[in-house]
């Protein structure tokens, strides 16, 4: 690559500075001597020329415009729109992770534009999302850039992997690409803007399965298109702007908080039996999933939910180890209580905790289980239980989530009192 700096394309644009380098070329600074304002231009070879005539004819908000072209000898370049401002990449060196309300905004507005993408006639696969590939303009609007580095790969195989470790996806280190790639980056790319927390999985359990599914090995198990994708991100958005992080967490049962417990138990337990009949209890709430409402279930997500206790109940009878069966008998409480049995989710709790004495983190559960149920009065007489348990020392060591929060809750309740 030459170095372009004092040049003067087609007469008309002067190079001043380059301002980024990429994997197939750089990124120029230029002066539009005719008009006086400032453009971009992006290097790339003369192989990619088809490539990034197409791109002439992309037209969103958030991919700056391709104002013009140039060739000359080996290479070719794009003068495209100057966008003034930082990428999300230096954004978070700067100033830190992303609100999850933020993260999620961004999050639809990229989905916007990949799904644009997408809808193309040939299909155009971005190939390469990162936060160093979104720029956040002065004014606050996010543009998509870098696309005349080429990722335009319309399904093709054979092509080297130009995506960025750890954020391409598997199947692009085999040559191939296609919009489940970008759905996995995009997957990744909100990961590192929320900052991977901690406490992700249990105050935005929501938002945690989505990553989880985005970034699936297998494009099979990703979501399908982006458009999924998008109404996803705008559906956890109005969600997580209208509850506090308390109610997030109390109301935070959902199928697929149950989802991600079965996958990551089927991951713990290696025999074949176990893991398949795992799978077939997640199809269920798959299926559970599509007639979830704010209100519950409708009667057709009931009958899934009814079929997956009855799945769990028959895994129950499979000889495991203690820490498994703990699992399992969770599983059917929580499974209860999506079917609105509080009754038959008390039971189990209470039958949890007769078997095994010792799982401390069961009380956790059982009396986050009444607050949500608001009985105060079984909760305290739970609380009173399980403190002469802990003095006497006949629980095991550790403390869950849960029971890190009953205990908080208690803790407060004695205070005010």
């Amino acid at each position: 690559m030459i170095c372009l700096i004092g040049t003067v394309l087609k007469d008309r644009y002067c190079v001043m500075e380059r301002i980024g380098q990429g994997g197939s070329g750089s990124l120029y600074l230029a002066r539009d001597m005719e008009l006086g304002v400032f453009r971009a231009v992006k290097e790339t070879s003369i192989i990619r020329k088809q490539e990034a005539k197409l791109m002439r004819f992309l037209e969103h908000p958030a991919i700056p415009k391709i104002v013009d072209y140039v060739e000359e000898e080996e290479f070719c370049y794009l003068i495209m729109e100057y966008i003034r401002g930082q990428s999300l990449g230096e954004i978070l060196k700067n100033k830190g992770d992303f609100s999850i309300e933020e993260t999620l905004r961004l999050g639809n507005e990229i989905a916007k534009v990949l799904e644009y993408l997408h809808s193309r006639k040939p299909a155009v696969c971005y190939g390469d999302l990162k936060p160093d590939n979104l720029m956040l303009s002065e004014n606050g609007h996010l543009y998509l850039v870098d696309l005349g580095s080429a990722m335009l790969n319309y399904e093709r195989k054979g092509r080297i992997c130009e995506g960025t470790k750890g954020y391409a996806a598997p199947e692009q280190y085999q040559g191939r690409v296609s919009p489940a790639s970008d759905i996995f980056a995009l997957g990744k790319t909100l990961q590192i803007l929320s900052g991977r927390r901690g406490l992700m999985f249990f105050l935005y359990p929501e938002f945690f399965w989505f990553l989880f599914r985005c970034t699936r090995k297998q494009e099979k198990y990703r979501y399908q298109n982006m458009a999924s994708v998008r109404k996803i991100l705008e559906k956890l958005g109005k969600r997580y702007r209208t509850v506090t992080w308390r109610k997030r967490f109390l109301e935070s049962f959902g199928v697929m908080f149950f989802v991600t417990i079965l996958v990551l138990l089927a991951e713990i337990m290696k025999p074949a039996e176990f893991s398949a009949a795992v799978a077939e209890v997640t199809d269920l709430y798959y299926q559970a999933e599509r007639y979830q409402t704010d209100s519950g279930f409708s009667a057709s997500g009931q009958k899934f939910l009814q079929a997956a206790e009855k799945k769990l109940q028959k895994l129950s009878r499979i000889d495991q180890g203690k820490e498994e069966q703990r699992y399992i008998a969770l599983l059917l409480a929580w499974n209860a209580e999506l079917l609105d049995e509080p009754e038959r989710a008390a039971l189990y709790y209470e039958n949890l905790l007769l078997y095994d004495e010792g799982f401390r983190d069961g009380y956790g559960e059982y009396g986050m289980f009444l607050i949500r149920r608001e009985q105060k009065g079984a909760s305290e007489k739970l609380w009173k239980d399980y403190q002469e348990k802990e003095k006497k020392k006949l629980l095991e060591e550790g403390k869950g989530r849960n029971l890190l929060l009953w205990e908080e809750i208690n803790e407060k309740t004695k205070k005010i009192s």
